[in-house]
């Protein structure tokens, strides 16, 4: 299989300008977050959680060639790390269309047809109330076989972990977990550990950050910032007096 190039990916990801940070104050607190221009407040993650800087990988779905090759490179890596894999499940909202296609992709290097469904963030008010779109009466998923959770980026992995929890609930077994971007904070370690899920992924954060300081994309104070939040993303909101918040933001 052909290596993936870190720098080359993370640059066509920078160019297209997927990558925001901002300046964040050393005191905020939530109160205080929208009293400070946009330049200088934090970003509130699906999590609940805030930090400094967001990579908007799902928008990149309006860029047709690159999210296809962030996907075919993907589908390669899942290939090399995966013994079993009977169908792909992407979370909503983000992760559904990359899900879409590593379907296609994988089906493609497997020489087989790989099933697609969607999580649901909450059972969906009305209808059928399914949390798992597209696995119900499907002869091409029985039960016991092996999902894989994919989203676009994983940061805390709270959605990653509900989803495989959701699949497991309904019979399905889930192993590993596919993301184009992985945070890779000790939050995230800690939480997939423990949920039992392996994480494959194309690049790091980390990693993308260190494209973005060699080839000068974003300023050094803001690339720092960024990695300070990464060593501890709980103590960085806490020194700056930021609390959680139950219904989280970005997604």
């Amino acid at each position: 299989m052909e290596k993936v190039n870190t720098e080359e990916t993370g640059l066509m990801v920078l160019e297209a300008k997927a990558v925001d940070i901002r300046n964040v104050p050393p005191k905020v607190t939530n109160e205080e977050v929208e009293k400070f221009p946009l330049e200088n407040q934090p970003f509130l993650y699906a999590s609940g959680n805030w930090g400094p800087g967001y990579v908007m990988i799902k928008g990149l779905v309006g860029r047709k060639k690159i999210i296809k090759s962030l996907t075919q490179q993907l589908a390669r890596k899942i290939v090399e790390k995966t013994s079993r894999l009977d169908f792909v499940a992407g979370n909503v909202s983000g992760g559904v269309i990359p899900a879409w296609l590593l379907s296609e992709e994988l089906g493609a290097l497997l020489g087989r047809t790989v099933p697609f469904v969607y999580i649901r963030e909450a059972q969906k008010k009305g209808g059928q109330k399914e949390l798992v779109t597209g696995i119900a009466n499907n002869p091409e998923i029985p039960a016991g076989a092996n999902g894989l959770v994919v989203e676009e980026l994983v940061n805390f992995a709270q959605t990653t972990c509900n989803g495989a929890d959701a699949l497991r609930d309904a019979g399905y077994s889930v192993t590993h977990a596919a993301t184009i971007l992985f945070y890779n904070n000790p939050e995230t370690v800690k939480a997939l550990k423990a949920h039992e899920v392996e994480m494959i992924y194309l690049f790091t954060l980390p990693e993308l950050l260190m494209v973005a300081e060699k080839h000068r994309t974003h300023p050094q104070e803001a690339i720092d910032g960024y990695r300070e939040f990464l060593r501890d993303p709980l103590g960085w909101q806490v020194a700056r007096g930021l609390a959680h918040v139950e219904k989280g933001g970005t997604i």
